[in-house]
């Protein structure tokens, strides 16, 4: 059952990617006037955050945590029910009368999931366990995060609508998305595996790598607001932040290098490849991140599109996604040759069009112009994404079908 629950979270990977290379396409030809950029953006934000993480977090937390997948089956179909209705009504209205009712119904859902899984975690021996303790957070930390939706709607009927007070909420939500849910379930599922590997973790370090980068994440929320309130102090509250994510940065490094050989041998090498990825590519987000402690570069990191779309994309496609492919490989569904090959093509996607955003930022920072064709080699490096993405979720359906009893 989880398997299939898997390709249908892949599925909607797939679609987020194809609208995503849409988006990219609007820059090199002229889309057809039924089809409002505006509009292809909210679909693409949301069938990757709640289609795709959302879906395959909830997969995973269900199977980690050794929950009874029956009793989160109708509630798994309605949230993607929630998803398609997303997918399907906010190209065609942006933020409407339906796409907001089926956006609201996944609010409520993502409730539901919530509070069960905190009952159901209650009945566990491991409620006491370091990933017990992360996986409640990130899902505290998702609740807290649709405040700020719940507070757009007012502003969106109010005079402060297009306030900085606006803007702070649509913030809001996708820092604690990001940084409090997304971060946080993916280490639970990373300490359920290690606890059930039996790995040598250390109680002291686990416990103040947490307690860093809780911190952290309430304080570094700052910097998304400093574009539409650039004060002094919240600047330097932002500062503090990222410094104090940089310290949960190296208790992880040094808690990981005691364990790295441990790891190592009681993992297949697949998985292994995936994860030595996805924690360079977070390593590299907390690196970036620290370095606009400097309040100048804080200015540039969002003043500047191409940083803002690259540093998101690092963290949802870098470290998130490819942690969740290597999970799925290790514990769900083993990835056939032909997976590995839509991944290699995925990842070459990825690498490719994380440089491009990059290196042409730097070129605006520095005055500089744009790349000769950009947009258009942007658009074909971003069609590596879907294509690899199709290859392997055709390649895990073939090989579930043969290998998984109807």
């Amino acid at each position: 059952m989880l398997q299939r629950w898997s390709w249908v979270t892949i599925l909607f990977f797939l679609i987020a990617a194809i609208l995503g290379a849409l988006l990219r396409l609007a820059f090199v030809l002229e889309l057809p006037e039924w089809l409002w950029y505006k509009n292809l953006q909210h679909a693409h934000s949301h069938v990757a955050m709640l289609g795709w993480l959302y879906g395959v977090l909830y997969v995973l937390i269900v199977y980690a945590f050794n929950l009874d997948a029956n009793r989160y089956r109708q509630l798994f179909c309605w949230t993607q029910i929630s998803v398609l209705g997303m997918l399907i009504t906010f190209p065609i209205q942006g933020y409407g009368l339906f796409s907001i009712c089926f956006s609201t119904l996944h609010i409520f859902l993502s409730y539901a999931f919530c509070f069960r899984v905190f009952v159901d975690l209650k009945s566990t021996h491991i409620k006491t366990a370091p990933s017990a303790l992360f996986v409640r957070t990130a899902l505290i930390f998702m609740i807290v995060s649709t405040m700020g939706t719940w507070a757009l709607g007012f502003i969106m009927n109010s005079p402060l609508k297009g306030t900085a007070w606006y803007y702070a909420s649509i913030q809001f939500f996708l820092h604690y998305q990001f940084n409090g849910w997304f971060i946080f379930a993916a280490l639970a599922l990373a300490y359920r595996y290690w606890e059930n590997k039996g790995l040598n973790l250390s109680t002291t370090l686990s416990r103040l790598f947490y307690q860093l980068l809780l911190v952290s994440c309430i304080l570094t929320y700052a910097l998304a607001v400093t574009w539409s309130t650039p004060d002094k102090l919240i600047f330097w509250v932002n500062s503090l932040g990222v410094l104090i994510q940089m310290g949960a940065l190296v208790a992880l490094g040094i808690l990981l290098h005691r364990i790295v050989d441990q790891l190592r041998s009681s993992v297949k090498r697949w998985t292994y490849f995936l994860w030595l990825i996805a924690f360079y590519a977070l390593a590299i987000k907390i690196v970036i991140q620290t370095l606009v402690a400097i309040p100048y570069l804080a200015t540039v990191s969002y003043t500047i599109r191409n940083f803002v779309v690259g540093f998101v994309h690092l963290l949802m496609l870098g470290a998130l996604s490819t942690f969740v492919m290597g999970l799925i490989h290790e514990e769900i569904q083993p990835t056939s040759r032909g997976g590995k090959v839509g991944i290699y093509i995925f990842l070459m996607g990825f690498l490719a069009t994380e440089f491009l955003l990059f290196f042409q930022g730097l070129m605006l920072w520095m005055e500089q112009g744009f790349l000769g064709n950009y947009h258009l080699i942007l658009f074909i490096a971003s069609l590596l994404l879907p294509i690899g993405l199709w290859i392997y979720l055709q390649s895990q359906i073939r090989r579930g079908r043969i290998h998984t009893p109807n």
